[in-house]
């Protein structure tokens, strides 16, 4: 058997689902419908998993699933030994992830994959469209859906299945929004200003291309046109007519033509060329530009700075902190007058230093009228307190926070920022609430 015949039996065994005549691919068939109906994977997503799983139930067909050993895997990921490491990495994480399953199902005692490490990927620069591609591709297309298209990759950074899911209600020309659906099922609300709202207001108010009308809230932005026949001419030669079906989604391939159309019409790309320049590299372009209007340096490591731009789940709009203040965490407990308190916890190096800047302020830190430690005992927070006492409510905040005494009156229902909030850009509320009777 040549491996040519055999990559055909693979790929037929994918199809009609014959590897699951086997022990193991039994078992796979039992996790990609636990996959699919608890954990709420996307068809794209346990296509390319059943990809992986079904070759290793194939090349592991002789074998139970209780006798699989660690080196049979390592010959399974040996299988993609050829492709690039991020590849290498994927297959490696779906085959761990389906024998981690196996055994929290009881199916197995200890999954073999638990001592398999993912391969060390390169770290790459990400490749960018050429400096001129934006204008000119703006200047070739004609049609006001293909420049809305592009708008929405160049300057919006959408993905191409979210491309190509975008419907005619997804705009809102009266709040300048755009609401896409991407992966994972996730969906982002994206704002819509100059160009590409007065591109839009123009989509709106033009026939669409090959169907004669205006757009209506159920068409897709990017619908399927087909070539069909449309009789013979005067001298008997063949004649087609381009057909629209604005109410179709557009498959991946379709979107991906449309693509390199625009891009050959912009002579970015040779005639008949369909590779080279893919279509998420719009992303990245227009990611890398908000970066450096915006002024943020892209960090080697996570780690490298206190803030990291979100580029899985929304483009590179938003920041986060990475790491969690360490003044987060409190535990509430009760004082021996009946107060209800939030202990706080040991002090950081960082915060001792801002300690002393405080105490040279002549500024009391709120640690100096904590209660006692040692004549405290921890409650739950869900408890009620003795009955006449009087339950303050406030955020966690950073121990040198700055507060008021509670011994003799009420606090007071204002706004309290203490010095570490001016740092931090955090505001603490203390409220009265009434006393418990």
């Amino acid at each position: 058997m040549t491996l040519g015949e055999a990559a055909r039996i693979i790929r037929e065994a994918v199809k009609d689902k014959s590897y699951r005549s086997t022990s193991l691919g039994q078992l796979v068939g039992r996790y990609l419908r636990w996959f699919r109906n608890e954990y709420g994977a996307t068809p794209s997503t346990l296509r390319d998993y059943e990809a992986v799983l079904a070759r290793m139930s194939l090349t592991l067909a002789d074998k139970e699933p209780i006798d699989v050993s660690v080196d049979d895997l390592r010959d399974v990921i040996d299988l993609w030994g050829e492709r690039s490491p991020r590849t290498r990495q994927k297959v490696t994480s779906v085959i761990r992830a389906f024998w981690s399953w196996a055994e929290e199902q009881g199916h197995i005692a200890i999954s073999p994959a638990a001592r398999i490490r993912r391969p060390r990927a390169e770290k790459r620069v990400a490749p960018l469209l050429p400096a001129d591609a934006r204008p000119r591709l703006l200047t070739v297309a004609k049609q006001p859906r293909d420049r809305l298209a592009l708008f929405c990759l160049l300057l919006l950074g959408v993905r191409r299945g979210e491309l190509a899911g975008i419907q005619v209600r997804d705009f809102d020309p009266h709040r300048c929004s755009l609401r896409v659906y991407g992966k994972g099922r996730k969906e982002r609300v994206l704002p819509l200003r100059g160009p590409v709202l007065a591109e839009l207001r123009l989509f709106l108010s033009s026939d669409l291309p090959h169907v004669g009308r205006p757009p209506e809230p159920d068409d897709y932005l990017l619908h399927p046109t087909k070539k069909v026949y449309a009789g013979r001419g005067s001298e008997g030669q063949q004649k087609l007519a381009v057909r629209a079906y604005p109410k179709k989604r557009p498959s991946p391939q379709a979107v991906h033509r449309w693509w390199y159309r625009q891009l050959q019409a912009a002579r970015l790309v040779g005639p008949g060329v369909t590779h080279g320049l893919n279509m998420h590299l719009a992303r990245h372009t227009f990611a890398t530009e908000l970066r450096r209007v915006a002024g943020i340096d892209a960090p080697r490591r996570r780690s490298d700075t206190p803030t990291s731009i979100r580029r899985s789940a929304s483009t590179a709009t938003t920041t986060r902190p990475i790491s969690r203040p360490p003044w987060r965490d409190t535990r509430v407990g009760s004082s021996s007058n009946g107060r209800t308190e939030s202990f706080l916890p040991k002090l950081t190096p960082e915060s001792a230093w801002l300690g002393r800047k405080v105490e040279a302020a002549g500024i009391e830190p709120a640690s100096a009228v904590a209660p006692n430690r040692a004549s405290t005992s921890v409650v739950r927070a869900s408890s009620h307190p003795p009955a006449g006492s009087r339950t303050t409510c406030r955020r966690a905040s950073h121990p040198l926070d700055v507060t008021r005494q509670a011994i003799g009156a009420p606090f007071a229902s204002s706004p309290i920022v203490g010095a570490d909030d001016r740092i931090s850009g955090r505001i603490r509320v203390d409220v009265a609430l009434p006393s418990f009777d």
